[in-house]
């Protein structure tokens, strides 16, 4: 400023004195607090926005490639049109250290972000939230093993409440998953060793970078990496379809807030400190845990919470020390009380009102996290079916998947055509095949039919099937089914989907479908609903059918008598299930289970029924309906409990095995 008021002068060149000097007036500036408050919002909006993206658009490697994408585009224009990235001059960077320091670390952070953005489709926020509490831990460890640091058991001790604090919280979540678990812990060593990395890097000062500049350097290898990962995991599932279902504003948005949450860390750190930055992030995993909360009813107990808040507090004492904040405490205690006083003097209404308004959302928010833990509770019935091979001990039989079996193909839809127009079903096969979790099945539809009037071509041109059958008019839809298993069961596609002409509830067959289906479904009923009977009395929960042969389709399916307890049933005879699920059962059952279903009038199995029964209408046909559960070896009654109707969707907390048996 002195200099250029000192250039300037009123016109008179004899030796006049110059111009005084005149401060100019500082230029307004935000308060810290505002840095503080940008950089929670949009760190927390990136995890709830990557969350709710998933949630629909299940290509986690495919968002965390265009965030790099974008990425590196956004810091070469900042770096040709801004000073925001000036840092990198002081960086000497040359292509040999490029490919030494800067691509492995580029690796690891690839390897982070992609399981990182993968456990949130199978765990919630705020369940991953807790879990992360152990990043220093595995940070700790991974410089010891890299040599950076030298063992010290002091901080080790200091660390170990971290991880007993995080082993609580996972022993009281509701909802865990183990492949979600391990997808979260994966990722956090991946991130612990990367930051071991970019320490190495940086402990010379000519390598000093702020996290902009190191976003410059690592996005463009970052984005690479899983470009070519996201074309050998996901690009041939991934369709246009499925971008424009989410849209593109909406990829465009997540991109630039998780793009501003680099620059905000970069403005966090310059108007405040390191110190703040640590505190900050402790209160932005404590709103995150309240958000998922609040926004998707995470279900939360009271040990779980237990557990995390001793995780928060060996983190603040690691990241502090007990001198910091023993002088970070009186420091707040003292300017507190004076703002505090101050503020009561000038607004003593306003102060009694934050009192009552900040005990009032105390309370609510504990109660909320009661009330989280009591319905899930409920939902789930307080038990986790993950192990479906090992229901209710020592009351009921598991189930025994075919692990030897080896299918040559990924998906066949098999339709079974009574009364129904071959063009209409031809039109509901088109939704079926266009099911976003079917992408990349390639399925293999193949068409029975038993109405006489009908002729294979047309039911072929009209359905575009790759395989059409005629069958015989006895026996119905299950009989249909039977007759596919017995006659591919060496030819049995990975899953196979199980419809009958009319589409019962196609719409809600569809969400659910979408909701649960994994290649690891062992069989996912997608009728109305759920139901049980007991073997001793067995009684139709959806209608009036004599349900009393069940516990002889149970004998024949297990070779042993049905134990005096519920076992589950289905509403109706559509669903989705493994070839190893199938063979799990012998095949001369199912051919036993044919013979009855196709028998004359004259069979035992007709005229011992308590309802009305003819072979083109079988009562047992509807006994049948109801057992599939049954004759795949998947009977906990508790799934009649724990799944919600058909037409309600998956909630983000709910496990895979909430409304199937998996393999």
């Amino acid at each position: 400023m002195a200099a250029d008021s000192s250039d300037r002068r009123d016109g008179d060149s004899s030796g006049s004195l110059p111009a005084p000097n005149i401060a100019s007036p500082p230029k307004p500036s935000l308060h810290p607090a505002v840095y503080v408050a940008v950089w929670i919002g949009l760190s927390s909006s990136v995890i709830l926005f990557n969350k709710w993206i998933l949630f629909s658009l299940e290509f986690p490697i495919f968002l965390t490639t265009w965030h790099l994408i974008f990425a590196t585009i956004a810091t070469q224009v900042l770096a040709r049109t801004s000073t925001l990235l000036d840092g990198r001059h002081t960086v000497k960077m040359t292509g040999r250290i490029y490919l030494r320091a800067i691509v492995p670390i580029g690796f690891f952070f690839s390897l982070s972000l992609i399981c990182g953005n993968k456990a949130y489709l199978y765990l919630s926020v705020s369940f991953i939230q807790m879990l992360k509490a152990t990043t220093p831990v595995a940070v700790l460890l991974a410089g010891w093993g890299l040599g950076i640091d030298s063992p010290n058991l002091r901080i080790l001790g200091n660390v170990s409440f971290i991880v007993i604090g995080v082993i609580i919280a996972s022993y009281g979540e509701i909802a865990f998953n183990l492949v979600g678990f391990l997808y979260q812990i994966i990722g956090i060593v991946f991130e612990a060793i990367r930051l071991v990395m970019v320490q190495r890097l940086l402990s010379s000062a000519e390598f000093k970078m702020d996290p902009l500049v190191s976003l410059y350097y690592f996005a463009p290898v970052c984005a690479g990496m899983n470009f070519v990962m996201f074309l050998i995991f996901e690009g041939s599932k991934l369709g246009l379809f499925d971008i424009a279902r989410v849209g593109i504003f909406t990829l465009l948005a997540n991109a630039m807030v998780a793009f501003g949450l680099n620059v905000s860390v970069v403005f966090l750190i310059g108007k405040t400190s390191s110190l703040v930055l640590t505190l900050c992030g402790v209160l932005k995993d404590i709103l995150l845990v309240v958000a998922s909360v609040v926004i998707w009813a995470d279900p939360l107990s009271g040990l779980q919470m237990f557990g995390y808040s001793i995780a928060l507090g060996g983190l603040v004492y690691y990241k502090l020390g007990a001198d910091k904040l023993r002088e970070t405490y009186v420091k707040l205690r003292n300017d507190g009380t004076v703002a505090w006083r101050n503020f009561g003097d000038t607004y003593p209404a306003l102060r009694k009102a934050t009192l009552i308004g900040a005990t009032v959302i105390f309370l609510l928010l504990g109660l909320g996290s009661l009330y989280g833990g009591s319905s899930a509770g409920s939902a789930y019935t307080g038990v986790r079916l993950s192990d479906s091979s090992a229901v209710l001990p020592g009351i009921l039989p598991g189930s025994t998947p075919d692990e030897s079996y080896k299918p040559k193909r990924k998906l066949d839809i098999v339709v079974s055509i009574n009364s129904e127009e071959p063009a209409k079903v031809g039109w509901n096969l088109k939704e079926i095949r266009a099911i976003k979790a079917f992408s990349g099945l390639d399925p293999n539809v193949v068409v029975y039919f038993r109405n006489p009037k009908l002729d294979q071509l047309s039911v072929k041109k009209n359905t575009e099937a790759a395989s059409v059958k005629g069958l015989g008019s006895t026996g119905g839809d299950d009989d249909t089914y039977l007759s596919h298993i017995v006659e591919q069961w060496d030819d049995l596609a990975e899953h196979t989907l199980f419809l009958n002409g009319a589409f019962k509830d196609l719409p809600k067959v569809k969400s659910r479908i979408e909701d649960f289906f994994k290649p690891s479904t062992g069989v996912l009923s997608l009728g109305a609903g759920y139901g049980s009977c007991s073997c001793e009395s067995c009684k139709d929960p959806w209608g009036n059918d004599d349900l009393s042969r069940v516990p002889g389709i149970f004998s024949a399916v297990y070779s042993e008598l049905c134990p005096p307890s519920n076992v589950l049933l289905s509403s109706s005879g559509q669903f989705l299930v493994s070839a190893k699920r199938i063979r799990g059962t012998p095949k001369h059952t199912y051919e036993h289970l044919k013979t009855l279903l196709e028998s004359d009038k004259k069979h035992w199995i007709h005229k011992e029924a308590k309802s009305i029964d003819e072979p083109d209408h079988p009562s047992f046909g509807r006994v049948m309906e109801k057992s599939w559960m049954i004759a795949f070896k998947c009977v906990d009654p508790r799934l009649a409990q724990s799944c919600p109707a058909l037409g309600d969707r998956r909630r983000e907390t709910d496990p895979d095995e909430r409304c199937q048996c998996i393999d």
